[in-house]
């Protein structure tokens, strides 16, 4: 799809497949040719929310967290025996890896260990110490944490110990004598706690941030579009004014859902652009919504669309009823009655012949259409009637032939605008975003002297996924050791 739509070429088939539309509803004549409009008007475009929920896969999340935490995780030093000469080097290793869920409110995260104690010194002598095999066992220990955003949009978590589940009875044997480890390695992870689940909510805080994928959001809604490559050329931008936000877990996903309050606006020069708003802080958000509603202007020279059709139509020769014309010139205009179209011919027919009708959106069709159109026919020919049949006949089977309007080129076209300048450039490698299900609810058309507005009021699904966290330095945790009871 290209990124800017030729308007006025689409305003140019617009004609001839609306006219084709009302054939058979022909009414009456104009007394008289409708009068132009002789002014020019502006369109106040209303504010459009941005719906964007950012999501983080929980695939992706357990991959990033393995990433971190490989072989050996923690290392301390205990006393196993109740003397403080004799001690062992704890050691725990990530064997297998982290599973994460998701528990109501809470992200679970299962970390299967192994551990090993070695001795390194005994109160019988370093023989003792030579003799005695480590210990190795395993343990499954489980955390949970609610998840939230601060400020700064970093992901903020507060991890707690929930459960710690010895697969095999931490034993150490010394000579005859067989210690039982699990009261005492226990205690220690119940004293150590909040040392432990420090060092991992620091590493969330530092490496799991939604501030990128925000501020892309943000800032890239802010810069010019180009919507409009010939004379007036035209940009479309937004201008964004508040942004909410609000963490949802679910089965798959660390979901958050984004609503960015931006008002479009038009510009024909890009030289002295306004710096765009900064990302404001963290806000949460009340109630949350999947679907964007959102408004975009479009509009449409005359004067491109006569020259188009003219450079189509001008000169033709067409045949229909015994009769043939040859078409000189053909002008749309704004008018009292609408939308007017003027057709000057020649040859078997000579004069001019102006259809009017009122431009509307229909929303059951998605498609513009013409209603209550009627006509008049100005002609030097002394068989007008013929003309009457004639103007019908080259409308429907020759212009509309060859004019197709669909509306997708000119509404579908804006709001993947929107998409491709969220999506481009490097950020697109950790960050994927879609606009889905676009369906217009009205399209509001107001006509001037020069140019037909479009105020364009659609809905559309939006979703941006991030790809990959950055993973940084693993993550290796010491701690002070452990006393005797």
């Amino acid at each position: 799809m290209k990124s800017s739509p030729r308007l006025f070429i689409v305003f140019a088939l617009f004609l001839s497949t609306t006219l084709w539309s009302c054939k058979g509803c022909f009414q009456s004549k104009f007394e008289k040719d409708p009068e132009p409009i002789t002014e020019n008007f502006t369109v106040d475009v209303p504010v459009s929310t941005f719906n964007i929920p950012i999501n983080y896969q929980i695939k992706n999340f357990e991959a990033w967290i393995n990433s971190k935490i490989t072989g050996k995780f923690l290392e301390t030093t205990i006393n196993p025996l109740q003397n403080e000469k004799d001690e062992a080097i704890l050691i725990f290793n990530k064997t297998n890896l982290i599973k994460i869920t998701v528990a109501g409110n809470e992200l679970v995260c299962s970390f299967p260990l192994q551990v090993i104690a070695t001795l390194t010194k005994s109160r019988f002598g370093k023989m003792m110490t030579a003799q005695v095999e480590p210990l190795k066992t395993e343990v499954l220990i489980q955390l949970r944490t609610p998840v939230r955003l601060d400020d700064n949009w970093d992901i903020i978590t507060k991890f707690r110990i929930t459960s710690v589940q010895w697969i095999r009875e931490p034993v150490l044997q010394i000579g005859p004598v067989k210690q039982n480890l699990k009261r005492k390695l226990n205690k220690w992870l119940e004293e150590n706690e909040t040392q432990l689940t420090k060092m991992l909510d620091k590493e969330m805080k530092q490496s799991v941030s939604l501030e990128p994928a925000i501020s892309k959001i943000w800032y890239d809604l802010q810069k010019p579009m180009i919507i409009h490559r010939k004379q007036p050329m035209a940009w479309m931008k937004f201008t964004c004014n508040s942004i909410e936000g609000k963490i949802v877990l679910q089965p798959d996903a660390i979901s958050c859902y984004t609503s960015v309050q931006a008002k479009m606006s038009m510009m024909t020069d890009t030289a002295n652009l306004q710096q765009p708003t900064k990302l404001p802080p963290f806000k949460q958000l009340i109630t949350e919504s999947p679907t964007s509603d959102f408004y975009l202007y479009a509009f449409a020279s005359f004067d491109e669309i006569n020259e188009e059709v003219n450079k189509l139509f001008k000169g033709k020769k067409i045949s229909a009823k015994g009769y043939t014309v040859s078409i000189k010139n053909i002008r749309a205009y704004a008018s009292e009655a609408g939308l007017s179209v003027e057709v000057k011919t020649g040859k078997d027919i000579k004069g001019k012949m102006i259809a009017s009708g009122k431009l509307e959106f229909e929303t059951a069709t998605q498609t513009m259409v013409i209603r209550n159109f009627e006509y008049s026919v100005s002609s030097n020919n002394t068989m007008v009637n013929a003309g009457d049949e004639f103007l019908h006949d080259m409308i429907r089977d020759t212009i509309a032939s060859k004019l197709i309007l669909n509306l997708d080129s000119l509404i579908l076209t804006l709001p993947p605008l929107v998409e491709k300048a969220i999506a481009k450039g490097k950020s697109g490698k950790i960050i994927d975003i879609s606009f889905d299900n676009l369906y217009v609810k009205d399209c509001d058309i107001t006509m001037g002297k020069d140019l037909v507005h479009f105020k364009i009021h659609a809905v559309a699904d939006a979703d941006l996924n991030l790809k990959k966290l950055k993973t940084g330095k693993k993550l290796n945790i010491k701690t002070s050791s452990v006393k005797k009871e």
